[in-house]
């Protein structure tokens, strides 16, 4: 792939000069100019929160809020609303099983470890993992539609699966129960209603994961600082950090539609803590 024709180099560096990129500053601009594109295009959590002085976007409530940000905006959707913007039954957000596979694969090798699935709604990307071999699998949503959703697309046939209503901040789980987790796009979600939610959210996945297990996050809306800030160095090993990354047969994080994130637990923490 020519990358020369998915990224535009930033006029300062470009404009009536011959600008060579060494191969350690090719990924680093190759990652910033994707994510400014990425905020631009969705706009930030602030942006997306300021009351708008027109009438409120698509993605903003009659009092500019973002309704992504809300549960009555989830319920509506996976109850089949008809005001909902996206389809009740079936809706994979950022991308879908067969992009992720190649990276989830890498990260979870073993098809035995327990799986966390944050924030299931009607997102069929998990029964393509179950169907691959995840089966030992416990996915939650807080929105009881969303769980209900989430029984129909595995069906009867896929009865392994533990589907559970819950908060993302109080899971019914034990601690170190889970090898692996998938966020995609529910961090996004929790992240645009508070920072001090979307922590609280961070910080009860890491209890519930078993020293060596890993998280996956793939995100389009949480600032990368913050992000990378909210896995505790003391406690995680960043695996990716939301540049551009490969799979080991050559897939590359582009076709996720968003940045890929993980980390591996590299302790418990104390109870003290």
């Amino acid at each position: 792939m020519d990358l020369s024709t998915s990224i535009s180099v930033p006029p300062t560096v470009s404009s009536g000069l011959a600008f060579v990129m060494t191969p350690s500053q090719e990924p680093a601009l190759i990652r910033d100019t994707a994510h400014l594109k990425r905020k631009l295009s969705i706009q930030s959590p602030r942006g997306l929160e300021a009351k708008s002085s027109s009438s409120p976007t698509i993605h903003q409530d009659e009092n500019g809020r973002c309704i992504f940000g809300q549960k009555s905006y989830w319920d509506s959707m996976y109850s089949g609303d008809s005001t909902a913007d996206r389809p009740s039954d079936s809706y994979s957000w950022y991308c879908g099983w067969d992009e992720l596979a190649p990276f989830w694969t890498h990260l979870v090798p073993n098809k035995r470890d327990p799986v966390l699935i944050a924030g299931i709604g009607n997102d069929p990307a998990p029964v393509g993992m179950f169907d691959a071999g995840w089966t030992n699998m416990t996915a939650f949503d807080y929105s009881k539609e969303g769980v209900q959703r989430a029984r129909e697309l595995f069906g009867p046939e896929r009865d392994g699966v533990m589907l559970i209503t819950a908060d993302a901040r109080d899971l019914p789980l034990p601690n170190a129960s889970i090898d692996a987790t998938l966020d995609k796009g529910t961090l996004d979600a929790i992240y645009i209603t508070g920072k001090d939610v979307f922590l609280d959210s961070v910080r009860e996945l890491g209890r519930v994961t078993a020293e060596g297990g890993v998280v996956m996050c793939i995100s389009r809306v949480i600032w990368p600082d913050d992000l990378m800030k909210a896995f505790d160095t003391q406690l995680w090993e960043n695996v990716h950090d939301g540049s551009l990354a490969f799979a080991p047969d050559g897939e590359a994080t582009i076709d996720l539609g968003a940045e890929l994130y993980s980390w591996r637990r590299t302790k418990e923490e104390s109870a003290g803590t």
